[in-house]
């Protein structure tokens, strides 16, 4: 049978069809996506903004000495760490208006510190987040309502906690300081803590930023916008990535 399969093949080559199915790989995926430059130039310079602001707070993190410094070696083993694919001196001179390198013969080691615009921008940023608690407050109380259960772990406040304006020392700052608000429990996993919301809040405690703009807007008597579109309408944002036809761009 299979002799003669063959042979039949071979003299109608046509009448066999033969699928081969593709594969396509992850990243061939990824790599067919639509890409937005804007998008992507702005990812660039967000990873390098990153990688600063991690330096900044090693070196603000050592106040015994004055100014605060660091040893170009000890950055230079967290390179990999810290994602310095060129190495940390590298890094540090494509910034000079934020680090400056410098030599302390007495140690044989070079250091790096801010520069004092630097400095002084830190130095600002820690006021305004101090003078922005309440603000910090209210933020961190939206966020624990969006949860059902009304708590989140801490290690996820931890990574957005600059986003949110926190300060270095929320955990004393912030949380402590307001037990009758929040309150700090044991997590399912060793060594892990959930940050629950304990006070009540009114169900129209909070009014949405469109909820404001919305009245702004229909007590304005040059308003433009139709009153029903003021009630139910709100801008669109579209993904990064999503490019719209010419039909479409006329539509929106």
């Amino acid at each position: 049978m299979r002799t003669y399969t063959i042979k039949s093949l071979f003299k109608h080559p046509f009448a066999f069809s033969i699928t081969i199915r593709s594969k396509t790989t992850s990243a061939q995926y990824v790599a067919s996506r639509a890409r937005d430059a804007t998008f992507e130039k702005l990812m660039d310079k967000y990873k390098n903004f990153v990688k600063v602001i991690a330096i900044q707070d090693l070196i603000l993190s050592n106040p015994n000495k004055t100014p605060p410094c660091i040893s170009l070696d000890f950055l230079s083993k967290l390179s990999q760490k810290l994602h310095l694919n060129r190495g940390a001196p590298s890094f540090l001179r494509k910034y000079p208006h934020i680090f400056h390198i410098f030599y302390d013969p007495t140690k044989s080691q070079a250091f790096c510190r801010l520069t004092g615009t630097a400095l002084e921008i830190s130095r600002k940023e820690e006021e305004a987040v101090n003078a922005s608690l309440p603000l910090v407050v209210d933020r961190l109380v939206r966020l624990l309502l969006m949860s059902t259960s009304k708590s989140l772990p801490l290690r996820a406040v931890f990574k957005v906690w600059r986003e949110l304006g926190l300060p270095d020392d929320f955990e004393d700052s912030v949380i402590v300081k307001n037990p009758n608000i929040f309150r700090l429990c044991d997590g399912n996993e060793p060594s892990t803590h959930v940050l629950k919301l304990v006070g009540e809040f009114p169900d129209n405690y909070f009014t949405a930023a469109v909820e404001n703009w919305r009245v702004t807007e229909c007590c304005r008597e040059d308003c433009s916008v139709d009153r029903m579109g003021i009630r139910y309408s709100f801008k669109h944002l579209y993904p990064p990535g999503m490019r719209l036809s010419k039909v479409l761009q006329g539509e929106s």
